[in-house]
């Protein structure tokens, strides 16, 4: 998901980027699939064609160069498994190459211009690529011009090479600790097992990595423990998240069954808790209430209106500045979060605008802050930018230097990162909200978000020539292009 922006930055830039594209297809689609002769009727043929023709791509990858553990981490992409639209659309080989394989293929090899461009050393891939004759002179002219230009801008050619070994390094450290990182699964508290895995999760599915791990351990323990994690905790935060939720979350994407009404009885039992615990459940209990809400959502139970109306009720004394002050950055979005979720009304703008104008107070060039006295924060600036995002604010955001705190934070927190039972929760969960918020800067597709990408990681010249472009996005940019919902946040594929 990081590079998304880079993609975009690069379309936008290059003008013979179709050259390429075309070049790829004609090796992979004309080339190897006609080799293969495979009955696609049915979804279980459909299952083995694409195995089989990954297998093959895999091969011809490796061939040209490109690592196996890169081409290993590709493949195994979650966007590769078949879904019931893929079934009734594809109907050949070819068919399953352009909607499933190609993408994937596309991203490897302009991750590879990326790292050629950003690298002083020949690229044994591209050396590769010209020699079959993917790489026509034209095209090649436009990659040496903007090398020039990084060569000749040392500190935006020093920002992309840290920018694109973040994933590398990151993905490295996962593939040393695989075997501790499952293990975590036998921990003997189930708060650890739960609160823990839901954060590693979160993070290996960012990197889209799931497959290349075994969760059987804490599938078979969240399918027969269902009494040990359906319950809440004391202190919830966004880095303490409820221990039902995190089971619920887990479930929810390892495809665990669960007994629906069980989930339901007990979610509408913390409801009446939290109607009788609290005056004002939006704002003395934000964080709960959320986990509450995502959990309706993630198990498809429906609050009515009523219901709805008693959770986020709240007199207006909350709303003065002297009570927001006191509350967390990434709390304040929260409230404002929920609101979304629960369909804003006209009666809550003015508590909105209360709190947008204290948010407003905790932006600064050093960044974000959790409070507005306090410290720098990964997680506020997520919410921040999320925030902005959401409310379709994303201007003026090239005052502040937050790439560059974002990506010094992830190493910061890479050299201490250590995957043990002890492991520090704070720490991976500003891990976590730090590569959310490259996410917003890769996938949220609008002119400010990928100015703001260009300005941090390429020369002025590049800069100039998007700013002047007439297009968002490259109407023919064939790699995958990843969203982000507005409302919740998760990522659209």
């Amino acid at each position: 998901m990081i590079y998304q922006g880079l993609f975009n930055i690069l379309s936008l830039y290059l003008d013979n980027l179709e050259f390429f594209y075309n070049s790829l297809d004609l090796y992979f689609q004309d080339k190897i699939i006609p080799s293969l002769s495979i009955d696609l009727k049915g979804k279980k043929n459909l299952d083995l064609a694409l195995d089989e023709l990954r297998k093959v791509i895999s091969k011809a990858l490796r061939e040209i160069g490109v690592k196996e553990i890169e081409v290993e981490n590709k493949l195994s992409d979650p966007f590769l498994e078949l879904n019931p639209e893929d079934y009734d659309r594809i109907n050949s080989l070819n068919d399953l190459y352009q909607y499933k394989i190609a993408p994937i293929i596309y991203e490897i090899f302009l991750e590879e211009l990326v790292h050629y461009i950003a690298e002083s050393t020949a690229s044994e891939i591209i050396i590769n690529l010209k020699s079959k004759g993917f790489l026509n002179i034209e095209f090649m002219v436009d990659i040496k011009g903007l090398k020039s230009l990084f060569d000749e801008n040392e500190d935006k050619k020093e920002n992309l090479k840290k920018y694109i070994e973040i994933r590398d390094t990151f993905i490295k450290n996962l593939s040393e600790n695989k075997r501790r990182i499952e293990v975590l699964e036998d921990l003997n508290n189930p708060k650890d097992k739960l609160q823990l895995l839901y954060l590693i999760y979160r993070i290996i599915n960012f990197f889209h990595l799931q497959r290349r791990f075994d969760f059987s351990h804490i599938i078979e323990y969240i399918k027969n423990n269902v009494d040990d994690w359906l319950m809440t905790i004391p202190l919830v935060t966004l880095k303490n998240p409820d221990l039902y939720f995190c089971g619920l979350y887990l479930a929810t994407n390892l495809k665990i069954p669960l007994d629906k009404e069980k989930i339901k009885n007990f979610l509408m039992e913390l409801y009446e808790e939290a109607i009788d615990e609290f005056e004002a459940p939006l704002v003395e209990a934000t964080d709960g209430l959320y986990y509450f809400l995502k959990s309706t959502n993630l198990m498809k139970i429906w609050l009515d209106d009523s219901q709805v109306d008693r959770l986020i009720e709240t007199d207006t004394k909350f709303f003065e500045p002297n009570y927001l002050k006191n509350l967390e950055t990434s709390q304040l979005v929260i409230i404002l979060k929920i609101y979304n979720l629960v369909k804003r009304k006209a009666t809550m703008e003015e508590n909105i605008t209360k709190i947008i104008a204290e948010i407003e107070n905790r932006i600064s060039s050093d960044g974000i802050a959790q409070y507005r006295e306090g410290f720098i924060s990964s997680e506020a600036t997520y919410y921040v930018l999320f925030c902005r995002y959401m409310n379709q604010s994303l201007d003026n955001l090239q005052d502040y230097e937050l790439l560059n705190t974002i990506v010094s934070r992830i190493y910061r927190n890479l050299e201490l990162l250590e995957f043990t039972a002890d492991m520090n929760y704070d720490l991976i969960s500003e891990l976590f909200y730090s590569f959310e918020s490259l996410k917003l800067f890769n996938c949220i597709e609008t002119k400010e978000m990928i100015i703001l990408l260009a300005n941090y990681l390429f020369p002025p010249k590049v800069v100039e020539k998007i700013e002047s472009s007439s297009e968002i996005v490259k109407a023919d940019a064939k790699f995958r292009h990843l969203k982000v919902d507005r409302i919740t946040g998760e990522t659209i594929y």
